[in-house]
């Protein structure tokens, strides 16, 4: 509880019309995102499942092939060197078929049918029998990492994944957690000033911190964009024209490298200037345990220090998440350098992840921080807040800065 007695409630958060509006407006376009991506999870579009097979054709043609030369082809591939031949145009192989079977790409009316459930779940003795190798490999003299790297089955789980899981991940954790900041702000209104502006000033960071502020902030919402349009662009930019996609798939390659250097400089500034400030304490609990006061509108909000719980845990989250961010990130900007194939797999399937949800927990912050609480944005822009937006939120805070300025 608050060491201040409570006055009157003078504004309520309901009393903010215009951010209520456009908290409903922007929830509406939200349900619509959300309803598009339901459908696409769905729908069967990213499936793959076969569209032709190969037919019987009794006539010669120019989409027709041999059997026993596709065979051939197929053997010589996977067969070791010496059982096939020296070369191409060493000995060919015969087989039962016959050489005059010709073979043709049919159309299927019914792509599914064919995938009968022996296919889909096969019983244990097909299983083993019909189970791939780790890799094929075989020789290459193209100058670069893996080049004689064939197949990997093992990359079909990591498109899943990559494609599948942290796509659909990302694009519900976005979407959803800023459904339900919208839906807040359509309902319950800014977090209100209860007392009102009292017109008295105080300060709450120095120009060191807010320029450390934004320009992490900054960085991140650089690297958030490009990340996301090397993501989500064939989604999001390809229907503006492949010209388009092609600019700013090349222009988020690039930035998304650059943009690290500050985001990485920031968040060890930051982590230096407010730690200690933000341990964990019994205050906290208490502070969680009342969601921080933000669902009423009496002025008497649980008491704090400098930073509350829902800020430690921004924090947090910030140095935590980021830093996996930076170090999954960085092996991924030297690649092979110091991990195999594998391990680089796992870094970019992480990554994703990672970013996805710290977007995600962000947005949540810069809602707070702008149109979710009225007289916070001032705190980060020129680093001075009303004293009665103080006294509400941070009242222990105010104590120990007007103690000291009465020295």
């Amino acid at each position: 509880m608050s060491v201040y007695e409570s006055e009157p409630v003078r504004v309520r958060g309901q009393d903010f019309t215009g951010y209520r509006i456009a908290g409903a407006i922007a929830a509406v376009l939200l349900i619509i995102a959300l309803a598009v991506q339901v459908w696409m999870l769905f729908d069967g579009f990213n499936r793959t499942s076969p569209e032709v097979r190969w037919g019987v054709n009794a006539e010669e043609n120019g989409g027709s092939a041999l059997a026993s030369q596709l065979l051939q082809n197929r053997t010589r591939l996977q067969n070791e060197r010496f059982l096939t031949g020296p070369s191409p145009d060493g000995p060919g192989e015969t087989f039962k078929i016959g050489p005059e079977v010709l073979l043709d790409s049919v159309e299927m009316d019914d792509p599914e049918s064919i995938l009968t459930e022996s296919w889909r779940i096969p019983s244990d003795e097909t299983a083993a029998i019909l189970r791939q190798s780790d890799r094929v490999i075989g020789v290459s003299s193209l100058p670069y990492v893996n080049a004689n790297l064939f197949e990997r089955p093992f990359a079909r789980d990591w498109r899943f994944g990559l494609a599948d899981v942290a796509t659909h991940i990302g694009a519900f954790a976005i979407l959803g957690f800023s459904l339900m900041l919208a839906l807040l702000l359509a309902i319950r209104g800014r977090v209100p000033i209860a007392e009102g502006k009292s017109g008295k000033k105080v300060k709450r960071f120095n120009i060191v911190e807010r320029a450390t502020h934004w320009m992490t902030s900054a960085s991140f919402i650089l690297l958030a964009l490009t990340g996301i349009s090397i993501a989500y662009g064939d989604t999001l930019i390809r229907p503006f024209g492949h010209d388009v996609l092609g600019a700013v798939g090349w222009l988020a390659t690039w930035g998304h490298a650059l943009f690290v250097t500050p985001f990485v400089l920031g968040l060890a500034i930051m982590f230096v200037m407010w730690v200690s400030k933000n341990i964990p304490s019994k205050l906290d609990i208490a502070w969680l345990k009342r969601g921080g006061g933000f669902f009423s509108d009496t002025p008497d909000h649980p008491s704090a220090r400098k930073f509350n719980a829902g800020q430690k845990l921004i924090f947090w989250s910030a140095i935590l998440g980021g830093g996996a961010m930076i170090v999954t990130g960085f092996f991924l900007l030297f690649p092979f350098y110091f991990l195999g194939l594998e391990a680089m797999s796992w870094m970019m399937l992480l990554h994703a992840v990672f970013a996805v949800l710290l977007i995600a927990i962000f947005i949540g912050h810069i809602y707070i921080g702008s149109v979710g609480m009225q007289g916070a944005f001032w705190a980060m822009w020129n680093g001075e807040v009303d004293r009665n937006w103080a006294r509400e939120h941070h009242d222990l805070w105010l104590d120990e800065v007007e103690g000291r300025a009465s020295k």
